[in-house]
């Protein structure tokens, strides 16, 4: 269900106070460059309103022919009206130009902190990413969480530069203005005030509702992005299936849903905006009719009216600008919600506050008892008791959904067993750290994961190791014959998810991985499923020697592969049915035997004839 604007509440001001805490906290590693750009931001203020007190020194005293102000007399006191003249001149000029140099490095320390803000926030993002199990992961859409990591983030510069820094800064310059002007004329300076209740009013009623239209943009753009990389990553399926049209139509349709919520969040800024215009044109006119009737009165200068006058632009323009920026403000609080949402969950695999590392293991593993569910709550292990131990190659067999992958997902640890444990030399896997853990498992994906990188590189992921060790890696991966014929050798780049090899290069590059971490323990989920039964001899015939002395755990699909294991564990409904060594297995004349007689040429997946073994 697509979100709505109705679907979002404001926050509260506790969880607009919440938000901003823990956005100011980002903030903290760099104070010294905040605080100069705030400093110079102050200077900038002190400037401004000194700005036109030369202007008015001209029209009144040098023009009007009145007597010098008291704090200028031991400066001009006996100075002649030329000489005044070009002191008014010549503080124009310097006043300008140093509220432009403090301009100028003030926005380059507040922007070079905000970009360290989003660089901090979209880190921490990232690493809690790397830390959720796959539980969540599974449940997520990679582009949704890619715009927040990537668009999302920077959500913290907008809010800090463009809306606490503007704050600030526009009621200091409010306070300092206003206590000039107060020195003039008290009765002015309070109307030049007398527009700030209609535009809090109007910022109230209208914030929220920008708040909520942002959310909803944001959410409708994420789902467009997710949409994108979706397809564009599945472009040979939707081409294969003649989706073309229908996949343009969907993004389409997506496009006009995003862009009629930014019409619409736009068009809420601009009445907006039209409102503070208003509010504040009224300001304007009711200063400019009393500070006239003022002058025809006696009661003020013509040069002290322009100071009133200069006053009511710079006094004006920030109230206009956060009005302005408030539309960003809103977004970027919308912005921070999604971020901060992603990292208050907690991860559902962590280390437990009395986890030490994992000391060198010999790889005698077990089992106890384990159950597990996933979200479903559809039972995958029931009960499961097994033990490896030390050195043991052990071959786990049965049709899909029997729990085979998910037994090596929890020696991994990318899951804990809702009831039961799981132990490596007798050590809880929750009670040790888990780095430390899978520094000593090597797992191979059943999905052949690739980098758009080099072939080099993604053998080499996780284990720097040098260019021969890869090579060497790659060889008992029957590997390195086809990386040699490709154009640059072990530096050819290739496609995501190594698109441009077949299924079999790319399982054979997986292997050789996996073959180059030298762990204890290794997990080969369907090692050699995509090979032909000769690359598959060779393969296993290298590979063999190298696992002497770990313990192995292999998830076969083919006979080929199981009965060159010590140990054949048959599984179904997420139950042990029987386990032995190939011979006793068909000593037993159970299922494994039947298979067997059905389907001993071991040639092939073994899907189809599992079923029916468990099953007859």
């Amino acid at each position: 269900m697509e979100p709505t604007e109705d679907s979002y509440q404001s926050p509260s001001r506790a969880e607009t106070r919440r938000l901003v805490g823990r956005t100011v906290g980002y903030l903290r590693p760099h104070r010294p460059r905040f605080l100069g750009g705030v400093g110079l931001t102050g200077l900038g203020i002190l400037l401004d309103v000194v700005k036109p007190i030369p202007l008015a020194i001209v029209l009144d005293v040098v023009l009007g022919g009145a007597n010098l102000p008291r704090w200028l007399q031991p400066v001009l006191g006996g100075v002649g009206r030329d000489g005044i003249l070009a002191f008014a001149a010549l503080s124009i000029v310097l006043l300008t130009a140093s509220r432009g140099a403090a301009t100028v490095a003030a926005t380059y320390l507040t922007i070079d902190t905000g970009q360290r803000m989003v660089n901090d926030l979209r880190t921490a993002l990232y690493g809690h990413l790397q830390k959720l199990s796959l539980r969540f992961h599974n449940q997520q859409q990679t582009g949704d969480l890619l715009y927040r990591v990537m668009s999302d983030t920077y959500s913290a510069q907008g809010l800090v530069m463009n809306g606490l820094l503007p704050l600030a800064s526009s009621a200091v310059m409010l306070a300092g203005m206003f206590a000039v002007m107060a020195g003039y004329d008290v009765e002015l300076a309070l109307v030049a005030l007398v527009v700030c209740p209609p535009l809090y009013f109007a910022i109230t009623r209208i914030s929220g509702r920008i708040h909520q239209q942002a959310s909803v943009s944001r959410e409708a753009e994420s789902a467009l992005y997710a949409r994108a990389e979706s397809t564009i990553g599945a472009v040979k399926l939707v081409q294969a299936y003649g989706r073309e049209d229908g996949a343009v139509a969907e993004f389409r349709s997506g496009s006009d849903r995003s862009l009629a919520l930014s019409l619409k969040l736009y068009s809420t800024q601009t009445v907006f905006a039209f409102v503070v215009d208003s509010v504040l044109a009224v300001g304007t006119a009711a200063l400019v009719w009393l500070g006239a009737r003022h002058v025809l009165d006696g009661r003020l200068g013509i040069g002290e009216l322009t100071i009133f006058l200069s006053y009511l632009k710079d006094l004006y323009g920030p109230i206009q600008s956060v009005s302005h920026n408030l539309a960003e403000i809103s977004s970027s609080r919308a912005g921070l919600e999604r971020v901060f949402k992603v990292l208050d969950i907690e991860p559902d695999v962590k280390d437990a506050p009395h986890a030490r590392p994992l000391p060198p293991v010999t790889g005698h593993v077990r089992f106890e008892n384990v159950h597990f569910a996933y979200d479903d709550g559809q039972p995958v292990l029931a009960g499961v008791d097994l033990e490896i131990r030390p050195g043991e190659h052990v071959a786990l067999l049965g049709p899909t959904g029997a729990g085979k992958s998910t037994l090596a997902s929890l020696l991994g640890r990318f899951y804990d067993p809702q009831a039961g444990r799981v132990t490596i030399d007798g050590h809880d896997l929750r009670d040790v750290t888990v780095l430390s853990l899978r520094q000593q498992v090597t797992v191979m994906l059943q999905e052949q994961i690739l980098f758009h990188t080099t072939i080099r590189e993604n053998i080499a992921f996780g284990s720097p190791r040098s260019d021969e060790e890869v090579r060497r890696a790659a060889e008992r991966a029957e590997a390195d014959t086809f990386i040699e014929r490709l154009p640059d050798g072990y530096d050819t780049v290739i496609g995501e998810d190594g698109s441009t090899l077949s299924g079999g290069q790319r399982q054979r590059l997986a292997l050789a991985r996996a073959l180059l971490r030298s762990a204890p323990i290794v997990i080969l989920d369907e090692p050699t499923s995509a090979l032909d039964l000769d690359t598959e001899e060779r393969v296993w015939a290298h590979v063999g020697d190298l696992l002497a002395g770990k313990t192995a755990i292999v998830i076969a699909h083919r006979l080929s592969s199981a009965r060159r294991a010590d140990r054949i564990v048959l599984l179904d409904g997420g139950r042990i049915l029987e386990q032995g060594s190939h011979d006793e297995l068909l000593a037993r004349r159970g299922t494994y035997s039947r298979l067997w007689e059905s389907f001993g040429d071991g040639k092939g997946n073994l899907e189809p004839e599992l079923l029916a073994a468990v099953s007859g």
